[in-house]
């Protein structure tokens, strides 16, 4: 079967045409006038053999989207094609000023319905407060929403037992931080002694994430904005049983932020693992950063081996340097290192 367009080749159907939000009909009307840019709608409905009708609706829509334009010479609403180059240009400078805009509005209208939502859910029925999600895959699902979900703030606690592996969380982890959300982890000292947990903990670090490290860590908990918490209501590693609760809104999330600020207190800094040379303290009194970093480990009640492993060096090198600290500050013990410390303001 011959071309409609007097036997000339035509490009072969490519789904961008239907970005553009133009119909089969329209492309074959633009390929026309790219062709004979002269002749004009009636020029094109002939070559196309359809109606002069239906070949002016389509150029009106080629004409508002930029493709077509009025002829600056020759009879009074003439339609000629415009460069493509150009009216592409413009038209992605179109869509991106309307992607903006929808985008400032479907944010400002989502936040306003979203109080009328779990308004809503709360005075219908309890649920609308509590959610309980039950197996470890779902578990995992349900955080990673939470996180994806999260504008401003996360906090979390974590310790063991674990269900899975962190690689999971890692991305959608990441992805908040990216886009500016506050993240703040408060990790039990078992933590940091499990080499992929350490890992995990490090990169992130890299990534934004401000973390502590706790002696004992009363339960595992998420916060996101300070609206909504998810915490476990099941102990162990069945990954059959493994059951969590999802809060929103009410005094419970409030208590449990509370509590989470109180023990993000009480932490100690995690820098993520680093270099801990083998060097003495600085000449002004003061401590190095890597010194600095240790003292307050030590305090948080953490492990040699634990310590250790975080600054990448060996449990003999690390018990020397202690030794070095406790020597300096007069101390007899390690707690009583980090008071000293702090009480000569080097902390």
């Amino acid at each position: 079967m011959g071309s409609p367009t007097g036997g000339q080749q035509e490009p072969p159907a490519a789904p961008d045409w239907g970005l553009l939000g133009l119909l089969p009909f329209d492309r074959a009307v633009y390929l026309a006038a790219l062709r004979a840019p002269d002749d004009g709608a009636a020029g094109w409905a002939a070559v196309l053999g359809a109606s002069p009708s239906r070949v002016r609706r389509a150029a009106q829509r080629l004409l508002q989207v930029g493709l077509l334009r009025r002829t600056r010479e020759g009879p009074p609403g003439r339609l000629e094609p415009a460069d493509p180059r150009e009216a592409m240009r413009t038209l992605v400078r179109r869509r991106q000023e309307d992607a903006a805009r929808f985008a400032t509005a479907a944010d400002g209208l989502a936040e306003r319905l979203s109080a009328e939502y779990e308004g809503g859910r709360a005075h219908r029925r309890p649920h609308g407060i509590l959610e309980v999600v039950e197996g470890a895959p779902h578990v995992t699902h349900r955080v990673e929403e939470l996180v994806a979900g999260a504008e401003r703030d996360l906090c979390g606690i974590e310790a063991p037992p674990y269900v899975g592996e962190p690689g999971p969380m890692a991305a959608a982890e990441a992805e908040a931080l990216a886009r500016g959300v506050r993240f703040r982890s408060l990790y039990a000292v078992e933590v940091l002694a499990n080499p992929a947990r350490l890992d995990h903990i490090t990169a992130m670090i890299a990534a934004g994430e401000q973390a502590r490290v706790l002696a004992e860590a009363p339960l595992k908990l998420l916060l996101i904005d300070g609206r909504a918490a998810l915490l476990p209501l099941t102990v162990g590693e069945s990954v059959r049983g493994h059951r969590a609760l999802v809060v929103r809104g009410s005094a419970l999330v409030d208590a449990l932020q509370a509590l989470f600020e109180a023990l993000w207190k009480q932490g100690a800094p995690v820098r993520g693992r680093g270099r801990f040379p083998d060097r003495d303290l600085l000449r002004d009194g003061g401590l190095t950063a890597e010194e600095q970093e240790l003292v307050e480990l030590l305090g948080a009640g953490m492990t040699d081996e634990s310590i250790a492993r975080q600054f990448g060096v060996s449990v003999r090198t690390l018990r020397r340097r202690v030794r070095v600290l406790q020597d300096r500050l007069g101390s007899t013990g390690r707690f009583q290192a980090g008071v000293r410390a702090a009480q000569r303001g080097w902390l």
